[in-house]
């Protein structure tokens, strides 16, 4: 039985939204009163210290290679965290998730950039109806446009760059050095500034951090497995169901409201990311960008 769900594409990369949307709700109750850093800085930790154990067992070298390519991943998803982590604080959760989810839109754009892959017509529509569905959903001319929004826009910018980094850097990298990066760099920049703040958190706190880091690394864990047996638009698709399931939780638990310029814009977005997802079937696309 396990080793049959091991083996399916969709039910994994089911199961990693799942357990992203879990981290999702979590930090949506901790940050208020923990703050962005110790979840950042112990997520990366624990992640870190799990992961380093498989890589020499494994007998990886942790230097990896194109290493200025891997910082530079591990900096850019850093970035996408950060930045989601403070929308998720600021704005409500399901509104926070349909912005960092458009990250597809901005990978189209540094793909164009950075590693000239041809924009189709087909590309350039569904971008300017995901730019639509962003308009509508901030809906800038009822209200000034919010701190919380505009963190959940550069986390979905950053995530887009480090989804073509990721394609890059997958070419000559396993996806557990890739991660490990990520963890080492997130620590490293995050480390200053946790110990500027730094207050002994009671065990209760301490161990709800723990379980998040475990938490974001058995999401990042069947996500990786879930790329090996289905196509990388098919599963980045599939994960874009971590958005429903922050949206059931975000009414049910958080008592949000959303309009109707909520859900057209999320309509526009998310049917704008599914499709960009379609069209770009390239296999070394990966989603870990996304709680990056």
């Amino acid at each position: 039985m396990i080793r049959a769900v091991l083996k399916n594409g969709f039910v994994l990369m089911l199961l990693s939204a799942l357990f992203y949307a879990l981290s999702d709700i979590f930090i949506k109750l901790m940050s208020p009163s923990i703050g962005s850093i110790p979840i950042a800085f112990i997520r990366f930790l624990v992640g870190g210290l799990i992961l380093l154990p498989f890589l020499v067992r494994g007998r990886e070298s942790l230097k990896g290679q194109s290493t200025h390519l891997l910082l530079v991943r591990g900096l850019t998803g850093t970035a996408a965290f950060f930045c989601l982590i403070k929308s998720i604080a600021m704005v409500p959760l399901s509104n926070a998730m349909v912005l960092f989810y458009t990250f597809p839109l901005f990978a189209t754009f540094f793909s164009l950039l950075l590693l000239r892959e041809p924009l189709k017509k087909l590309g350039v529509l569904l971008t300017f109806i995901g730019l639509t569905g962003i308009y509508i959903l901030i809906n800038p001319g009822a209200h000034s446009l919010s701190a919380g929004h505009a963190y959940g826009l550069l986390a979905g910018c950053f995530a887009g760059l480090t989804v073509v980094l990721i394609r890059k850097v997958r070419q000559s990298n396993g996806p557990l050095i890739i991660y490990f990066y990520f963890c080492l760099v997130g620590g490293v920049v995050s480390l200053p500034f946790y110990v500027a703040g730094f207050a002994m958190p009671n065990s209760e706190v301490l161990l709800l951090l723990v379980v998040l880091a475990v938490i974001f690394l058995i999401a990042q864990l069947f996500m990786n497995q879930g790329f090996k047996y289905c196509k990388a638009s098919e599963g980045a698709v599939i994960l874009m169901s971590e958005v429903v399931f922050t949206g059931v939780a975000g009414v049910l638990i958080f008592g949000d409201s959303p309009t109707a310029a909520f859900w057209i814009g999320a309509a526009l977005i998310m049917g704008s990311g599914v499709g960009l997802n379609l069209v770009s079937r390239t296999s070394n696309s990966s989603a870990s960008a996304p709680n990056a």
